[in-house]
């Protein structure tokens, strides 16, 4: 029964973390449309992998995260070049395709849609300390129990919560593109315009 409460709090919490829209999610619609819904779902695979180990990370090492703060400060601090690398990424893709809309061709999906879950997932550095704020305080006030088993449980229902919440945005994505043709039309730009506004927010929290 226990493990069971920690597979549920896992969900919650990577619900919390990936149900409204943002970088990973409209990155997985992104794929979706772009490479097929098996590529999305294979994306979103990758990340919800990532996050998995990212969540694993937090809780199994809370008590030493809490001892040593500045390691959650610097992954802080290292977010905001990482954000606004991101951002420029996705306004010259955004760049790219408007340019290819003006000369049409096809643009076969380079690489692992996996893979490349993985690697954006891990890039997004605000994760651990989000995984950490709240399987901390979890722990602190018993609602988590401290064991091995529990903190796996957690781990692996953060990666199944993420992984149903990216493969419906996947799943979703043709439906999206039909009812918010502007969204998807200009998906890149947002992204790049969401992350620039997260890396000011985290650098204003950081510095100001």
């Amino acid at each position: 029964m226990q493990t069971l409460h920690a597979v549920l709090l896992g969900l919650a919490a990577a619900a919390g973390a990936t149900f409204f829209p943002g970088m990973l999610n409209m990155t997985s619609v992104n794929v979706s449309l772009r490479a097929g819904r098996r590529a999305g779902y294979r994306f979103a695979a990758g990340m919800a992998t990532a996050l998995l180990f990212q969540a694993g990370l937090a809780v199994f090492f809370a008590d030493y995260l809490t001892t040593h703060p500045s390691v959650l400060g610097n992954l802080r601090q290292w977010a905001v070049p990482v954000f606004l690398v991101l951002a420029v990424f996705f306004l010259l893709k955004g760049l790219r395709a408007r340019v290819a809309e003006a000369a049409p061709g096809d643009r076969p999906y380079h690489g692992s849609p996996f893979l490349r879950g993985v690697a954006l997932a891990v890039m997004n550095l605000m994760t651990v300390p989000y995984f950490f704020t709240i399987s901390g305080w979890l722990l602190a006030n018993g609602t988590l129990t401290a064991t091995s088993v529990a903190r796996l449980g957690f781990s692996v229902g953060a990666g199944a919560g993420a992984l149903v919440i990216f493969g419906a945005y996947a799943r979703l994505a043709e439906w999206m593109q039909r009812k918010a043709l502007f969204l998807t039309r200009n998906i890149n730009f947002l992204l790049g315009g969401l992350l620039a506004l997260l890396a000011l927010v985290q650098g204003v929290r950081l510095y100001w």
